[in-house]
């Protein structure tokens, strides 16, 4: 029995290797024609063919889409539904960038601190990180009992939802960037007795800077995804409306209207898109190009 088992574990071994080998050299085969048959044929490159046949694709579907809203939208909506949406829009653009600028005041200092201390920084690299994965929409009761207790305005207090899960990403990329500063360059700033306020706005912003730019685009693009879920928090029978895009979205999705859900989304895209270029695009070209330390 030992002697059968072991001449078919022969067999199958001596049949396996040949196999294997076949359906190696298959996998890893190229399936192309000759540079030449394309220059005689005239073709494009594979690549270049297969990108332009998928812009094409992507560029036909979204004027397809595009098509299709404005016919759903031209019988439903009004310019005064547009006016609406963009007063909305500009209102939780506001809200983002005094939460982002507010963030950043609180935790660049902290994240300096924390990475120039790499003890420090092992203990509290977790923690940002589990709060930054942490569920906002837990502290949705309490925030609404805080708000009704007291008598809070919801236009200012709902804010903070937005940037409460995001704000970390603030933190732990300015910790990374602290954390990865030359020591040398400590070390001169010392030796030249260079002053505190001269150090940390020429020198240690100016290096954790293309960091910080990081952790903004993220804590910004955040915040905007939040707005939907913050501006418009209900808990039981009790609804709080903050106003802006977000509040405006969930509305709408709330009411099932289909085309002012459309009409939401369309400006809270072109606002993000808006700031990208206009703002954190410049920023990051700025960081990469003058504020590099390698």
């Amino acid at each position: 029995m030992v002697l059968d088992l072991f001449r078919r574990s022969w067999l199958l071994r001596q049949l396996g290797e040949p196999i294997g080998a076949g359906l190696y050299r298959a996998a890893r085969a190229r399936l192309a024609l000759p540079q030449r048959a394309y220059h005689t044929a005239g073709w494009l490159p594979p690549a270049r063919a297969i990108d332009a046949v998928w812009c094409g694709f992507i560029a036909a579907g979204i004027g397809y889409v595009g098509w299709e809203l404005v016919r759903v939208a031209r019988s439903t909506l009004s310019w005064a539904d547009v006016t609406a949406a963009a007063s909305n829009g500009a209102l939780t653009l506001l809200r983002v960038v005094i939460l982002i600028a507010l963030a950043s005041a609180i935790w660049v200092p902290i994240g300096v601190a924390v990475g120039q201390r790499p003890k420090l920084t092992e203990k509290v690299q977790p923690v940002a990180q589990f709060l930054a994965g942490f569920p906002t929409n837990l502290m949705f009761p309490l925030a609404v009992f805080v708000i009704v207790r007291f008598g809070l305005a919801p236009r200012i207090w709902l804010s903070p939802l937005m940037i409460l899960g995001t704000q970390w990403y603030i933190l732990f990329n300015v910790i990374a960037g602290a954390s990865a500063f030359p020591s040398d360059f400590r070390e001169a700033a010392a030796s030249f007795r260079v002053r505190p306020w001269r150090w940390w706005r020429q020198v240690l912003l100016a290096g954790i800077f293309p960091y910080y730019i990081t952790g903004a685009i993220t804590a910004s693009g955040g915040a905007w995804n939040a707005s939907i879920v913050s501006e418009a928090v209900s808990w039981g029978s009790t609804k709080l409306s903050a106003s802006g895009l977000g509040a405006y979205i969930a509305e709408m999705t709330e009411a099932g209207d289909y085309p002012r859900i459309a009409l939401g989304i369309a400006v809270m895209s072109l606002l993000v898109i808006a700031m990208n270029r206009l703002l954190w695009r410049p920023l990051y070209a700025f960081a990469e190009r003058r504020t590099r330390l390698d």
